[in-house]
């Protein structure tokens, strides 16, 4: 019995079988406008017939042109993460790029380890998210000339480009929007030490809130929960230390959209009156929380708009074009509910 023949269809039999050159076949698959209609035609039948797979990868690393842009997240397990994530990925499509995807779970450790492997993948661009990393890794980044843009937060000197909003501003004006609606006695909650000291998002915002609450002179309270990807948990957490320190606290704000549901859900399962007897918001506004009856009160963060304009701006930036700031403001504005 003859043995079956193991060897790959390639390009060079693609142009024997229809008679073209090789140059006309990889044209055909790289740049298809530039070969005629008919030509192109008889190259997909020969293509569809034999099960093709074009070797992209090997090529654009010829071209220096790999079409990925490497993207370093924390995670996507949350709902603020998949709407950047989304508008981040709508773009880069649009315009013919492939996201390679790396996840650190907030640990700037495993970031740097990624981010080493990956550029072995020859990205064409970065992102970032977050802005806080080790000495290692800046200078990998900044070693390797890639356009570069990091997201999240602005209040920060940037590698090369930064996209975001400031968390500073987003703790600053949630606190005043609730001194403006009469609360006195504030409780911050943020994470816990250990994703504190990995991301600035949770400090900026306590920073804000607390230079908003001395600005009035207003003593305050500050409570860290274990896990802030455990809405549930943290919320009976949170109701824990209110319920110990209830004559101390009239409103909680919560570092994220997601605790403060997770309070609201407790408080309201304990009938507690929200507002009147306890007011609670939240930072970041996540489209889920729109489809909740008992709507939070938040500040929008923009995260898909942050997304959408990373993607582009870095895309000009492959292009090319020089930016006329480092520092694009997303902004934040307060997000109305019935909580606060």
């Amino acid at each position: 019995m003859k043995k079956k023949s193991t060897k790959k269809f390639n390009i060079k039999d693609i142009a024997k079988e229809t008679g073209f050159s090789m140059m006309t076949v990889s044209r055909a698959l790289s740049n298809p406008d530039k070969v005629s209609k008919l030509k192109r035609e008889k190259i997909e039948k020969i293509i569809k017939k034999r099960g093709y797979i074009p070797n992209f990868f090997a090529g654009n690393l010829k071209s220096g042109k790999s079409g990925f842009i490497m993207v370093i997240i924390p995670s996507l397990r949350t709902s603020i993460f998949n709407e950047y994530f989304s508008g981040l990925r709508e773009t880069l499509e649009e315009q013919n790029y492939q996201p390679l995807v790396g996840i650190t779970d907030y640990s700037l450790e495993k970031e740097e380890s990624i981010i080493n492997k990956f550029l072995g993948y020859k990205p064409e661009g970065i992102i970032l998210v977050g802005t806080k990393h080790t000495k290692k890794t800046k200078e990998n980044l900044l070693r390797s000339n890639i356009p570069l843009i990091e997201t999240w937060d602005i209040n920060h000197r940037p590698l090369d480009v930064i996209v975001g909003f400031s968390n500073y501003e987003a703790g600053y004006r949630i606190t005043d929007y609730a001194l403006k609606k009469k609360y006195k006695k504030l409780l911050f909650v943020n994470s816990s030490d250990k994703f504190m000291q990995r991301e600035v998002r949770g400090a900026k915002r306590l920073e804000g809130f607390v230079d908003r609450m001395t600005k009035e002179n207003l003593k305050y309270e500050n409570f860290q929960i274990t896990d802030p990807l455990d809405y549930i948990g943290s919320g009976d957490e949170i109701f824990s230390f209110y319920k110990k320190n209830k004559s101390k606290i009239d409103c909680i704000i919560t570092f994220n959209e997601m605790t403060g549901l997770g309070i609201l859900s407790v408080a309201l399962r304990n009938n507690i009156k929200v507002p009147k007897q306890l007011g609670i918001a939240g930072i970041g506004n996540a489209s889920v929380t729109d489809l909740l009856e008992n709507k939070l009160t938040t500040v929008n963060t923009n995260q898909h708009l942050m997304g959408k304009l990373a993607a582009s701006k870095l895309i000009d930036r492959i292009n090319g074009v020089t930016l006329d700031q480092r520092i694009i403001d997303v902004g934040t504005s307060i997000v109305k509910g019935f909580s606060l």
